[in-house]
């Protein structure tokens, strides 16, 4: 069995661990429009969250807050790019852990590592699956594997090195070959699985609808615990395969942000993504809000680095 460490924080441990953030501004901030960067293409999840973290802002606050979307490299493009931004609060990256805590290992060139920001928060928790289209010959993770050793292999679409990292784990566990297909994100992966040119695919949240119309199936859930869309899906964990991983869309500055504007930043955008509104908007995108706090997140893109630090050198 692979010996892998379970990577799961709880965001209301986390969120308790965290001192109160005055909401109070530095005068004169913002100066100008504020600026979220995504490190995504549109459509997908971290530019919806983005989009409505945006709108609320502005809501809450009567700044102006323009969403730009600049995909590549998993967040990477932006990523750099940010990290050369000027550091007056006014620039605001979204990305996923990928971006923050996988990019760095999987590219040493890429120009950063997770220590070159400030972390504001979180405002989603990604509930991976390995989903599959229904006309499949299977549904559950167990007749999966069976159709695998039957072939000699199966496919998987995949749009994160953390999916290829669940991939092997599953592999080996089981003493089956699967073979990992890159996507440019997960919307290409969902896309390749629904094309019925892989046979299974690892998603966030962009799948849910199409489990809900009864066109995919969720043969196994990566997170700890049952995803609430697809309760008879097991968790890997239940399987026997020593793995959990859960991933969350987070919010960065540049590291030189001043802590007074940082402060402000992450306080603002706390109270959105606690609110009730914003809960009920997680829950019709069958996704949990959860914000791990400034503290909280920095903490948690340090494990994750550690944990994929190690998976990937092997």
């Amino acid at each position: 069995m692979i010996d892998c460490k379970v990577l799961i924080v709880s965001a209301t441990a986390c969120l308790l661990a965290n001192a109160a953030l005055a909401s109070e501004c530095p005068d004169g901030f913002p100066s100008d429009n504020v600026n979220f960067q995504v490190g995504f293409g549109a459509g997908g999840g971290t530019d919806t969250v983005a989009r409505k973290v945006a709108s609320d802002l502005e809501m809450a606050t009567g700044w102006t807050v323009v969403v730009e979307n600049m995909p590549g490299a998993s967040g990477g493009v932006m990523a750099r790019g940010l990290t050369k931004k000027n550091p007056d609060g006014l620039t605001i990256g979204v990305v996923s852990n990928t971006t923050v805590a996988i990019n760095p290992h999987v590219n040493p060139d890429i120009g950063y590592t997770h220590e070159d920001f400030k972390y504001l928060g979180t405002g989603m928790v990604l509930n991976y699956g390995l989903v599959t289209l229904e006309e499949n010959p299977y549904d559950t993770l167990e007749e999966f594997v069976a159709m695998a050793k039957e072939k000699g292999r199966a496919t998987v679409s995949v749009g994160a090195s953390s999916h290829t990292i669940a991939v092997d784990a599953i592999a080996e566990h089981f003493g089956i070959r699967l073979v990992s297909i890159p996507g440019k994100g997960s919307a290409a992966a969902l896309q390749e699985a629904l094309g019925g040119h892989v046979d299974a695919t690892i998603q966030g949240t962009q799948h849910v609808p199409q489990i809900k119309a009864g066109k995919m199936v969720q043969l196994a859930t990566l997170t700890e615990n049952r995803a609430v869309y697809a309760p008879d899906a097991k968790t890997l964990q239940e399987s026997g395969v020593d793995l959990s991983i859960e991933g969350h869309i987070i919010f960065i500055a540049p590291k030189e942000t001043p802590d007074d504007i940082a402060a402000c930043l992450a306080s603002h955008i706390m109270d959105v993504t606690t609110s009730d509104d914003y809960a009920d908007y997680m829950e019709g995108l069958e996704a949990s809000a959860g914000n791990m706090g400034v503290q909280g997140t920095t903490d948690w893109v340090a494990s994750a680095s550690a944990f994929y630090g190690d998976r990937l050198a092997k």
